[in-house]
């Protein structure tokens, strides 16, 4: 049996060769490498599942013979996975089932995966398609499938492997269908340049619904803009007059739905709290350096200036001083159990989302590194911003939470670390070269009316 430095030192000779091999001499050896490059990679992800699921093996064999319940079993493991892979928990909770999927009851599938014929994304979809159905209706769609995996785009595959489970559990399909119409939900993620995205996962005839309402207004606005452009028009106004903005249908229907669900009479008469986080040289001057919405990224400073020159907007400011030498936020201390709420919002600004590597999850909790129950203080020496399942998952045997205000070390329970830095992201960008003020600050004014 190899060991991992073995293991190790056969990658890196692999990583090397590649890093030096020479210029392809043409467009078609080009394309030939790139498929060559493809199919070791995908034989690479079998590798990468073969040893994922050795490792919940070998860990579900060492809990048990330590007597731990089953249903304490491998708590946290797909954090493990996705910490050695570079993914956030989530990812890895995936590449988890994955992986443990392939090797134990889809073993076309995986034999595809490792000759290269099969994209690692693409035996996911498999994977995660049959996830609801027994272990032999999952063998029988494997063998079914097999003809086209490696062939079928995603969407082909995906209605394919429906197609075969509705038929062979028709009873257990609609019982799915009646549980995602409890789990229906809706969900705001970063988009680019200022925008988001606001998804909701509905009923499908709900969803349709939806649409065709938004749809039906955004005809009788787009209808109406036309009629006034026609008279203003006719009357001899200048289009300086008419005020014509050109507006897209999609624009125009964006527009009705944020009224809509809002009750605002226009789209940019926002009236929810909005968190920015603004160097005072792009505020009050012509700096470059962007905004940032916690949770969300960069903003540009302009759009955001614009925000603020809105007289229907109410605004609020909070001076937040930082370090000259990097940026960090100074500390804010309470002797209190639960953190204040000034310390709270800082944590969120300073680690924007999960602390947890790779964790793509917003800050829902203050947390304390070294546990309160244990002797922690409610300080920001000993804070950090998780998510609640990382909070939640800290709790289990073998991990810890270590560091300091400007570094978070995660030990998982096989001894490996990871280690990030946690300063606010908008210091990454630049940071003030002025001295910070001595001790801690917290100094908020509103707006004058």
């Amino acid at each position: 049996m190899e060991t991992a430095v073995e293991v190790a030192e056969k990658v890196q000779e692999l990583v090397t060769s590649l890093a030096s091999l020479p210029p392809a001499a043409s467009e078609e050896d080009n394309i030939d490498r790139l498929q060559h490059l493809e199919r070791a990679k995908r034989a690479l992800a079998a590798a990468q599942a073969t040893a994922t699921n050795a490792f919940v093996e070998q860990r579900k064999a060492h809990e048990a013979g330590m007597r731990i319940t089953t249903s304490e079993q491998l708590k946290g493991i797909e954090a493990e996975v996705g910490l050695a892979r570079g993914e956030s928990p989530f990812v890895g909770a995936a590449l988890t089932y994955t992986a443990t999927a392939l090797c134990n009851v889809l073993p076309k599938t995986y034999a595809a995966l490792a000759d290269g014929r099969v994209s690692e994304y693409h035996a996911r979809i498999v994977a995660e398609q049959t996830s609801h159905l027994s272990d032999a209706h999952r063998r029988e769609i494997d063998g079914l499938i097999a003809h086209r995996v490696g062939k079928a785009s995603s969407s082909q595959l995906r209605k394919l492997i429906q197609g075969h489970a509705y038929r062979l559990d028709r009873k257990a399909a609609e019982q799915r269908a009646a549980q995602n119409r409890r789990d229906r939900r809706v969900c705001l993620d970063p988009g680019s340049d200022g925008l988001s995205y606001l998804t909701a996962e509905l009923p499908t005839h709900q969803a349709v619904a939806v649409m065709d309402a938004l749809e039906k207004l955004t005809n009788q606005r787009l209808a109406a803009h036309r009629r006034q452009q026609t008279q203003a028009a006719a009357a001899g106004d200048t289009p300086e007059a008419i005020g014509d903005e050109s507006l897209s249908r999609d624009q125009v229907i964006a527009d009705i739905f944020v009224e809509l669900l809002t009750g605002q009479t226009t789209a940019d008469g926002v009236t929810a709290e909005v968190v920015v986080v603004m160097h005072d040289t792009s505020l009050f001057g012509n700096d470059d350096v962007p905004a940032w919405l916690p949770g969300h990224g960069p903003l540009p400073a302009g759009m955001v200036k614009h925000w603020l020159a809105d007289p229907a907007a109410a605004k609020f400011f909070r001076r937040m001083y930082t370090r000259a030498t990097d940026g960090q936020l100074v500390a804010l201390e309470s002797k209190r159990r639960h953190f204040p709420e000034g310390l709270s919002k800082m944590l969120a600004i300073r680690d924007d989302t999960c602390a947890t590597p790779w964790c793509n999850s917003p800050v829902e909790d203050a947390d304390h590194r070294k546990s309160w129950a244990q002797g922690g203080a409610t300080s920001w020496e000993n804070a950090t911003g998780l998510c609640k399942r990382c909070n939640q998952r800290k709790e289990n045997r073998g991990w810890s939470y270590t560091g300091t205000p400007d570094l978070l070390m995660v030990t998982t329970p096989t001894g490996h670390q990871y280690t990030v830095p946690t300063r606010p992201p908008i210091s990454q960008l630049r940071h003030d070269t002025t001295d910070p003020p001595i001790g801690p600050i917290d100094i908020a004014w509103p707006a004058a009316a």
